[in-house]
């Protein structure tokens, strides 16, 4: 039988030609051994629970911050100076005056010299009075007024002369009607020193 002698084992394939809509043949005998595989897009499931993983306590090891980052510290309250100035300065201006106006006429009893000065020495106390007690004359005048004072007092007429061209310069609108008197006190005052001062020499 020839037909039979011709018809292939079926043990066998006989190749052939795929068509165009055939799926294609893999080859399992080259394909690689099955490796795990590294999925780098997977999604991490986000915990339902509201407890979560404490973070890592910070590294003690750390340097300090440098100083560039550091936020600025609030500066201490500093307590007010106690060179504040005459005006801030709270005064019991009837005791000053009081105190100012016996300094200068006792000054001026002591001082015979000034002759017919004296009644106009004194007038001029009286304007800076009135002015002293109708509130013209502010705070800083007055304590100024009192070192002036205490300056005749304790013969120290450079000092005194120091205030009273001082307060000439800086309040000459509220002293200027009454401080011609205290000058002539200044100037009796500088001139009894140096004459004290001669006589030592001599």
């Amino acid at each position: 039988m020839e037909g039979f002698e011709n018809t292939p084992n079926h043990g066998t394939k006989v190749p052939f030609d795929p068509g165009w809509n055939d799926p294609p043949k893999i080859n399992t005998q080259q394909s690689t051994p099955n490796r795990p595989r590294n999925f780098l897009n997977k999604r991490v499931a986000f915990p339902l629970s509201g407890t979560s993983a404490s973070p890592a306590p910070p590294n003690a090891q750390m340097p300090p911050l440098p100083t560039a980052f550091m936020p600025p510290l609030i500066p201490p309250v500093q307590s007010m100076p106690l060179n504040t100035t005459s005006e801030e300065v709270s005064v019991n201006s009837e005791c000053l005056l009081k105190e100012v106006k016996e300094i200068l006429l006792e000054f001026l009893d002591n001082s015979s010299e000034l002759g017919p000065k004296s009644n106009d020495i004194k007038r001029r106390i009286s304007v800076m009075e009135e002015m002293w007690v109708t509130g013209k004359l502010n705070n800083a005048i007055m304590l100024r007024m009192k070192e002036l004072a205490c300056a005749l007092r304790d013969d120290q007429p450079t000092a005194a002369d120091d205030i009273h061209r001082a307060l000439m310069i800086d309040h000459v609108s509220a002293v200027g009607t009454w401080m011609p008197g205290v000058k002539h006190l200044v100037h009796h005052c500088i001139a009894r020193s140096e004459l004290l001062a001669l006589d030592k020499e001599s």
